[in-house]
C-alpha cells in the first residue's frame, strides 16, 4: 500500500479520472442494460430490440453496474484525496464518498440482490432447495427453501463486507508502513517538498 502514498500528482489524477470517468460510463451502461434486458423475450420494442433478454441476461447487468460503482468510487477517492493534506472540504467530501460507499454497498445491493432472488429467479418459500436426508435428522421430513438459500447469500456477503470494510480502514491508516529501506529517500524532505539542510 506504501506505492500508493508515493504516487505523483500527475500519476494520481491521471488514475484517479480514468477510473471516475470508465466508473460513471459503466453505471449508465449497466442501468442502460438492466433496464432492456428486463423486457419480456417475446415483446417487440423498437430500435433496440436486438437486445439480449432475460434473467441472466439482467443479473449480468447488476454486476456490471456493482463493478462500475466501485471503480468510480476508487477513481473519486483517488482524484481527490489520496496524498492531499486533509482540508474541511476535502474531509467533507471524503465523508460524501464513504457514505455513498456504505449506502451502496450495504443497502442497495442486498436490496436489489433480495429484490432480483425473489422476483426474477423465483427463490421463494414455497420452493424447495434442499431436503435433508432423513437419517440425518433422527427420521424427520425437513426440507431447505429458495428463501433459505437466498437470505443466506444476503448474510454471508454483508458480513464479508463488513469484514472487508474493517480491513480496508486499517489499510488505510497504514498506507506509509512496510516501505523497503531500498525506497526510502536518502535525502529527507520537507512535508513542502524542499530538502532539509542540518543547521550550523
Amino acid at each position: 500500500m506504501y506505492r500508493l502514498a508515493e504516487l505523483s500528482d500527475a500519476r494520481r489524477t491521471m488514475i484517479g479520472a480514468t477510473l471516475l470517468i470508465l466508473g460513471l460510463l459503466g453505471i449508465a451502461l449497466g442501468v442502460i442494460w438492466i433496464h432492456w434486458a428486463s423486457f419480456p423475450e417475446d415483446e417487440v420494442v423498437d430500435f433496440l430490440n436486438w437486445f439480449p433478454r432475460g434473467i441472466y441476461w439482467k443479473g449480468f447487468g447488476y454486476l456490471i453496474v456493482f463493478g462500475a460503482t466501485t471503480l468510480a468510487l476508487i477513481g473519486g477517492s483517488m482524484l481527490w484525496l489520496l496524498n492531499q493534506p486533509m482540508t474541511w472540504a476535502r474531509a467533507t467530501l471524503a465523508s460524501i464518498i464513504s457514505f455513498m460507499a456504505l449506502v451502496f454497498y450495504f443497502g442497495m445491493v442486498p436490496s436489489e440482490w433480495l429484490n432480483f432472488a425473489q422476483t426474477d429467479l423465483d427463490w421463494s418459500s414455497q420452493r424447495v432447495a434442499l431436503t435433508i436426508p432423513s437419517w440425518l435428522v433422527l427420521g424427520n421430513d425437513v426440507t431447505l427453501s429458495w428463501a433459505f438459500v437466498k437470505d443466506n447469500i444476503q448474510m454471508a456477503y454483508s458480513l464479508g463486507m463488513l469484514a472487508f470494510g474493517g480491513v480496508f480502514a486499517i489499510q488505510i491508516q497504514k498506507m506509509k508502513d512496510g516501505r523497503p529501506a531500498s525506497a526510502v529517500s536518502a535525502d529527507p524532505v520537507s512535508p513542502y517538498g524542499r530538502p532539509l539542510v542540518k543547521g550550523d
